[in-house]
């Protein structure tokens, strides 16, 4: 394995990661707009919301343009960041 192909990997893990990690904030959005505990003026569920797309944007982008951001690693014309 190249080293380009090597990082490609990492950068894939990274996203898919910040894929679970939005996950669980979507189902703490749940949990918490569905606890008895939350009063009418305490808005917690939009903070978990909004961290939830953030972190699902990142991990989107993570794997959908990770040969971008390969290409960007490696700008050498011999590189292989093409292959990623």
């Amino acid at each position: 394995m190249k080293p380009s192909q090597a990082f490609g990997v990492i950068v894939r893990t990274f996203g898919l990661l910040a894929l679970v990690a939005s996950l669980a904030y979507a189902l703490s959005v749940i949990t918490v707009l569905f606890s008895p505990c939350c009063t009418a003026n305490d808005r917690p569920w939009t903070h978990y919301l909004i961290a939830g797309l953030i972190w699902f944007l990142v991990g989107w982008f993570l794997l959908r343009r990770a040969n971008r951001i390969v290409a960007f690693a490696y700008r050498l014309s011999d590189s292989d960041a093409t292959d990623v």
